[in-house]
C-alpha cells in the first residue's frame, strides 16, 4: 500500500519521530534526576533533536549517550554556575519578601529582571553546546548575546519551555504528569530545536 500508509510515507515518518521523542523525553528525565546532570542531559537532548530536524540521526539512544559523555564536563560546569546563580537569586528574593520593607521593592524588581535575563540566556546554553564548539566563557557570552539579538524568538522559546511545567501545575495533575513523562518535555524541546536551528544557521560561515 503506497501513499500515506507507505513504509516511507508521511505517516510512518511522523510516527517514527513521535517514538523518538518519547525515547528522548524519558532519557532526559532519567538523566536529569541527579539535578547536576540535567545540563548534560539537556545538551544531549538538543544534540539529537537538532539532528532529527534534518533527519540526520540514526540511533537515538546511542547518539544521546554519546553526546551526554562528550559534553558532560562542560555541561556540568555550566549547570553548577546556573545553580549557584539561582541560589543567590533565591536568597535575594527571600530577603526581599520577608523583610516587608518599602525600600526592598526596587531590589525585588531588579532581581526579577535579572532572573528573567538569566533564564532567557540559559535557554540557549545547552543548545549552543550541542551545536557549536565553544569555551565555557563563550557559551555564556554567546547565549546572552543571542538571547538579546533574537528577543522575539527568545521569548517564544522561553514560553514553550515553561508550557509542560504550566500544564503540570495548572492542569489536571494526573493527566498532565502522564503526558509530560511520556512526551511533554520532549515535544517542547523539539519545537524549540526548530527555533534554535533557524537562529544558529545565521552564525554558520558560508
Amino acid at each position: 500500500m503506497g501513499g500515506l500508509f507507505a513504509a516511507d510515507g508521511k505517516l510512518a515518518q511522523t510516527l517514527g519521530k513521535m517514538a523518538d521523542l518519547v525515547i528522548l523525553n524519558v532519557l532526559w528525565i532519567v538523566c536529569s534526576i541527579p539535578v547536576v546532570t540535567a545540563g548534560a542531559a539537556a545538551t544531549a537532548f538538543y544534540s539529537v533533536a537538532l539532528k532529527m530536524i534534518k533527519n540526520e540521526e540514526a540511533y537515538v539512544t546511542r547518539n544521546f549517550f554519546q553526546a551526554f559523555r562528550e559534553n558532560f564536563k562542560q555541561s556540568f560546569i555550566v549547570t553548577l554556575i546556573l545553580l549557584a546563580v539561582a541560589a543567590v537569586l533565591g536568597c535575594d528574593f527571600y530577603f526581599c519578601t520577608t523583610q516587608g520593607l518599602e525600600a526592598a521593592r526596587p531590589f525585588f524588581i531588579l532581581f526579577c529582571v535579572i532572573a528573567i535575563f538569566v533564564y532567557m540566556g540559559s535557554c540557549y546554553m545547552f543548545p549552543i553546546m550541542a551545536f557549536f564548539e565553544n569555551s565555557t566563557k563563550k557559551v555564556f557570552k554567546n547565549s546572552f548575546l543571542m538571547a538579546l539579538a533574537h528577543l522575539p524568538f527568545t521569548v517564544l522559546a522561553a514560553v514553550i519551555s515553561l508550557l509542560p511545567w504550566a500544564f503540570l501545575f495548572f492542569g489536571q495533575f494526573i493527566v498532565a504528569a502522564f503526558f509530560d513523562l511520556i512526551i511533554g518535555f520532549g515535544l517542547a524541546g523539539y519545537i524549540n530545536a526548530h527555533i534554535f536551528r533557524k537562529i544558529f544557521k545565521k552564525y554558520i560561515p558560508e
